[in-house]
């Protein structure tokens, strides 16, 4: 049996408060009900918007969509919001689900019914673009704003629409309220954050018209305003009418946190039941969704928001785990708190912390890989974590009737998931591998700073193994031999990859170390550090070294308290360790295997940390002062008492001639197979196990 993580510390290491006296709920205020308005919701769980792309081009809610919610229903969620929902195709494009019409209310009064059938209840993100809705996913359609001010994010200039126009937009924020109450949607989320169009009419940043809709707060509020006025005449009083604002827009000349607390106070004498708070547009410069983004970060606009207002307050963003939502809620920041990616790794999550068995939580490790970044490629979601979502009605767990002895070989994250669900379905499981303890490369990802969730999710997989019997073999060679001992019926090759080792001059020095040894404290670092290579692994290990020396979070928070530095020495503090770091990448640019919505948030973090980046860079030799390499015909020198090898990974296969010497079928995945993503793996485990 492995040893649990210590359950006695959460997770930034301060000690959790003592558990409840016996009879007393773990979690009382996040299990409590709540109304919106005259709705009561039976806790204090919201599942927010999110872009899934399940639909089809018809932009009806599809089965795929219906699946994936009435699960999170079934699973104790509160409140689930599904959006943006189209209210017109030029503001919400061909790949959301619409409600612009009549003809959506029957495929909604179904969906209305899956979620109504587990004790859910349901609102649909009433949905505009706006500048931020893309031509071609608007069939060629201009996108339209406040006014024609270009946007980054889509790299395009929309019109700015006309008076006759503006009133045609919100009569169909009306009906497209009006046809959810209708469907028996249990109340609309008008959508005002994130800098879509209701965000550009009141923030002076996009706003630049000269007619009663611009200039002054009170013009540049009107159209908000008259939406919300119109929708509240369609719905009537006692239906639930809420918004999603960003609590601080995070724009260089858009609206601060104070006045948006001023724009939410208007908004809530207009007849707003509540509102659901985040941050930032999608241009902002500051990261809002990936590890890095302490847990529960922006809380603290949505506690300014409640401060000011009398209805029920959402908190956003990075709110992963049971105790720390049921915090946020005991420190009276918000009333309510959204779970949203947390919902897609384990639909049960509130079932389970309801139950007292977080520990079963299948744990958002916040990666981006599954969703965000497949979400900015035009692909419909899947989770890391959870191979099962978004695949409700085709991926499962089946028990088996005849139950098998397995073998896993490899305990890294393609072996830990077939080993959980071979176990899970029944089987006979024995994981063996050569480390002492499981992880493989998820101890590696879970090194540099930020990325520390990571290790939940090998604690997820230790509390399952010892939850499921499986016999463990750690710390050993593993031989064919061994294998032989148990009589598998079914052998899973996990072995994973070792890194490259290319025949350069002086690779073999003493002072050059692999990227993972590194990232792991397992080699002493000098001062003057060269990485080679400007992959994912090269750029966290950067990240990790230029990070060693700088300040914790508590000593800021010390500093700031009793201002015993200018804000200029803090951050230099927060920005400069004791190393000087530099990558050299042979390619035009580096970072090309990572995500788009965390590419440019690790590039941001080696710019603020000082890491030197030198591309176009071709290693010749490594000598014991230096690294000589070339770049555009010349020959260069950089000095270093310490090169970090990160130039990529081969399938560690050397145990397979062995297995097939002895005559074994096996089915290899992950990385030994080939090399690439977590996600990759995780998902091949989960099938592999789901054949047996």
């Amino acid at each position: 049996m492995l040893p649990e993580s210590d359950s006695s510390r959460n997770f930034d290491g301060r000690f959790r408060r003592p558990l409840p006296a016996k009879g007393v709920p773990m979690y009382r205020k996040l299990f409590s009900p709540i109304k919106i308005n005259k709705l009561e919701i039976r806790n204090r769980i919201v599942m927010p918007a999110f872009g899934l792309l399940f639909c089809g081009p018809d932009r009806r809610p599809s089965e795929r969509l219906r699946n994936f919610y009435e699960a999170r229903s079934r699973g104790g969620c509160g409140l689930i919001i599904v959006g943006g929902v189209g209210i017109d195709l030029v503001g919400s494009g061909v790949i959301t689900p619409s409600i612009e019409s009549d003809e959506f209310i029957t495929d909604w009064e179904i969906f209305t019914d899956a979620i109504h059938r587990h004790g859910g209840k349901l609102f649909l993100q009433l949905f505009h673009a706006g500048r931020y809705q893309h031509s071609f996913l608007a069939k060629g359609m201009q996108s339209v704003s406040a006014s024609a001010v270009a946007s980054r994010y889509t790299k395009e200039e929309p019109r700015a629409l006309s008076k006759d126009e503006i009133i045609e937009v919100e009569d169909k924020f009306a009906a497209a309220a009006a046809r959810c109450k209708k469907a028996g949607v249990d109340g609309v989320e008008i959508i005002a954050s994130a800098g879509y169009l209701i965000c550009q009419f009141f923030s002076p940043l996009t706003n630049k018209r000269e007619d009663e809709y611009g200039g002054s707060f009170e013009n540049r509020m009107r159209f908000g305003l008259e939406v919300i006025a119109k929708v509240r005449a369609a719905v009537g009083k006692d239906y639930p009418v809420t918004m999603r604002l960003s609590g601080n827009e995070f724009m260089p000349g858009g609206n601060d946190s104070k006045e948006i607390i001023k724009i939410a106070q208007t908004f809530e004498a207009a007849g707003v039941d509540a509102f659901n708070i985040t941050g930032g547009w999608h241009e902002t410069k500051v990261p809002q969704l990936p590890a890095v983004v302490p847990r529960s970060a922006y809380t603290y606009l949505a506690a300014g928001i409640r401060r000011a207002v009398k209805v029920p307050v959402y908190a956003s963003n990075r709110i992963v785990e049971p105790e720390q939502a049921e915090k946020i809620l005991r420190d009276e920041a918000a009333d309510l708190v959204c779970v949203g990616r947390a919902q897609i790794a384990d639909p049960e999550w509130a079932k389970k912390a309801e139950q007292g068995k977080a520990e079963d939580i299948r744990p958002c490790v916040d990666c981006l890989q599954g969703c965000m970044d497949r979400l900015f490629s035009g692909k419909p979601v899947e989770c890391l974590c959870n191979p099962m979502a978004g695949y409700e009605a085709e991926r499962k767990i089946n028990r088996v009737k005849k139950p098998k002895v397995v073998a896993v070989i490899g305990a890294g994250p393609a072996g830990l998931e077939a080993t959980v669900t071979a176990a899970k379905r029944g089987h006979q499981v024995t994981l063996f591998d050569h480390a002492e303890d499981i992880g493989g490369q998820l101890s590696l990802v879970a090194a540099p700073p930020g990325r520390e969730e990571f290790g939940r999710l090998i604690d997820y997989y230790r509390h399952q193994m010892n939850s499921h019997g499986i016999t463990l073999k750690l710390g050993k060679e593993v031989t064919a031999q061994a294998i032989r001992r148990i009589r598998p019926n079914a052998i899973i090759l996990a072995t994973g990859s070792r890194q490259s080792r290319p025949p350069i001059p002086g690779i073999d020095l003493p002072h050059v170390v692999p990227a993972w040894d590194a990232l792991l404290d397992k080699a002493d670092i000098g001062r003057e550090v060269v990485v080679l290579g400007g992959g994912a692994v090269g750029i966290e290990t950067a990240i990790a070294i230029a990070d060693r020396g700088t300040i914790t979070g508590e000593t800021l928070k010390f500093l700031l308290k009793h201002q015993a530095e200018s804000p200029e020495t803090l951050f230099e503090l927060c920005t400069r360790g004791n190393r000087k770091v530099t990558i050299l990448e042979m390619l035009p640019k580096i970072g090309g295997d990572i995500g788009h919505t965390n590419r440019w948030v690790f590039l941001k973090e080696l710019e603020l940390l000082g890491v030197g980046v030198v591309t176009g860079a071709t290693v010749k030799q490594v000598t014991p002062e230096a690294v000589v390499y070339e770049q555009d015909g010349q020959q260069k020198v950089i000095a270093a008492n310490t090169v970090v090898m990160a130039l990529g990974a081969r399938p560690n296969d050397e145990i397979e001639a062995e297995l097939k010497s002895g005559g074994f079928q096996y089915v290899k995945i992950g990385d030994v197979k080939q090399p690439r993503k977590i996600i990759d793996a995780v998902h091949e485990g989960f099938l592999a196990a789901s054949e047996i």
